[in-house]
Parts: structure tokens; sequence; C-alpha cells
């Protein structure tokens, strides 16, 4: 499961972030993305899961692709609701499907919050919520966008583990991207 990018192009207004951009991210490894503010980063992310369209280029995935933003979104409901939801668009809810909603519950430790409304969180279990929701329905190629940024630091190596779980499980593709040169150290390559 690959990501290759063929001559992107993006502008907004009279900034260009990209001219002719091509790569391919690979399978198995944990693709890291850094920069300064403004580069396109969140662009280039967004472009790779079709929420964008590019102004030029192409994008092919090879396997299903989910994107989980800096800025996460809260549906209506609970905790559980909303990491549930990606499985109720698969029509494939049942006991199983509810196991993985509570494991992935109490791995990003969010047990005492699951029947909590989710807008009502603070920015760090907002995160936890939108990382879960993500991974839930065990995309093929995950890509994240500052995914501990809000995160208390007590978690974030649970969560990093968890990431390279991701990988090892089977021929995943992760793209991060990261303000955090640590992390980053910690993640890029990672098999």
């Amino acid at each position: 499961m690959s990501i290759e990018c063929k001559g992107i192009g993006k502008a907004y207004k009279h900034k260009q972030l990209f001219h002719n951009f091509s790569g391919t991210f690979s399978p198995g490894v944990c693709n890291c993305i850094v920069g300064e503010n403004g580069v396109g980063k969140t662009t280039l992310l967004k472009i790779m899961s079709g929420i964008l369209k590019p102004d030029t280029g192409t994008v092919t995935l090879s396997g299903m692709c989910t994107y989980a933003g800096s800025s996460p979104y809260m549906l209506r409901g609970t905790v559980m609701d909303n990491i549930m939801y990606p499985l109720t668009l698969k029509r494939q809810q049942g006991r199983r499907e509810r196991h993985a909603v509570m494991e992935m519950i109490e791995q990003l430790g969010l047990e005492a919050l699951k029947h909590q409304e989710a807008k009502t969180l603070s920015a760090g279990e907002k995160q936890k919520v939108a990382l879960g929701r993500a991974l839930v329905w065990d995309p093929e190629i995950l890509l994240l966008d500052e995914p501990t940024a809000n995160i208390d630091p007590s978690m974030i190596e649970n969560i990093e583990g968890y990431l390279k779980d991701y990988l090892k499980t089977k021929n995943r593709t992760l793209v991060v991207v990261s303000h955090d040169y640590e992390q980053v150290h910690r993640l890029s390559g990672v098999l």
C-alpha cells in the first residue's frame, strides 16, 4: 500500500505551495514530513487524502486511506459514537466492531469519557478521539497531521507505540506531519 504523487502543484492566492512535486511514500515505514509553518504540509496531506484537489498533477493511492487532522471535528454524540462512526459507514456493525471500538478507547485512555458528549472534550481529548476514529477501521494508508500536538506528554509514548504497532502488523503506509523533531526522530523510518 503506497502513495505516489506526480507533478503536484498547488497555489493559494499569490503563494505557490508546490510546483511539480513528485514523490512516493513507501509502506512499512513512518514517512515524516517536516517544515516551517505555511509551507503546505497540511495541504499536501489533504491532497493525498483527496480532501483537496491539486491544481496540477495526480495522486495514486493503492489501498484504503484515512486522514486525521490537527484540529479534529467532533461529530454529534459520545466519544464511543465518534470512534464507532467509520464502522457504521462500512455497514459492519456487530460484536467484533464493538470490541475494536472498546479496545481503541482503552488504548487511548478514554475509558472514563466514553459516554461523554464528544464536543465537550478538551483539545487533547478530541485529538485522541480523532486518532481512534481514524485507526478503528484499520486503514491501509494513514495520514496524520500533528497527531500528538495537544496530547499530554505521558500519553505521547503510548500513541507512538500504537503507530509503530500499526506499521508492524501489516504492510501499511503511514505519513505523519509533525513540528516535533524529537518525535520525527523516534518515528521516521520505523519498521
